[in-house]
């Protein structure tokens, strides 16, 4: 009895899942590659500085910066960065980024990386967590595109966001 009661439980708590970390997601569409800037909520760039900010001085040093990369970033690489790229076919997973960089400005981690751009002339980058824990926001305003057509669509809601861009060359 006490199993099924523990079972019940935690079934009923999954259901109300929602996310603990909020990322506002900035993409700029260039020529050879996109570049991808997450700006962290205060209370998860809070607890990230206590935890990689060994020296506590405030910034990220190159090796706070090293370590940060592999102990938390790069741990995101079997969950696709929360990134998938679709050519109107299939989702893709992304599982190369380069150029990472973190930094902490104005109380919030921010980091910035870069993902290649598809070889496909249409196709959409789509942003979502799918176990809702981490929310990836993207407003009309955090998109920039240069030469292509860009338009940002997502879904918010308390529970869960889902956002996409759309790319056409």
């Amino acid at each position: 009895m006490k199993k099924l009661l523990l079972i019940g439980c935690f079934c009923a708590v999954s259901l109300f899942a929602h996310p603990h970390v909020f990322l506002d997601t900035y993409v700029d569409v260039l020529p050879d590659k996109i570049d991808i800037r997450w700006v962290f909520d205060e209370m998860s760039s809070s607890m990230l500085m206590e935890d990689y900010d060994k020296n506590r001085d405030k910034k990220l040093d190159a090796n706070e910066v090293a370590f940060m990369e592999k102990d938390h970033f790069k741990t995101l690489e079997p969950y696709s960065y929360f990134m998938h790229t679709f050519n109107n076919k299939e989702e893709l997973d992304i599982k190369d980024v380069s150029n990472f960089s973190a930094v902490f400005e104005k109380r919030k981690l921010v980091y910035r990386f870069s993902i290649a751009k598809p070889s496909h002339k249409k196709y959409e980058l789509r942003f979502y967590d799918p176990e809702m824990f981490v929310a990836l926001i993207i407003k009309k305003n955090f998109l920039t595109c240069k030469k292509e057509k860009c338009r940002v669509e997502g879904y918010d809601a308390d529970f869960y966001y889902a956002y996409k861009v759309l790319i056409q060359e």
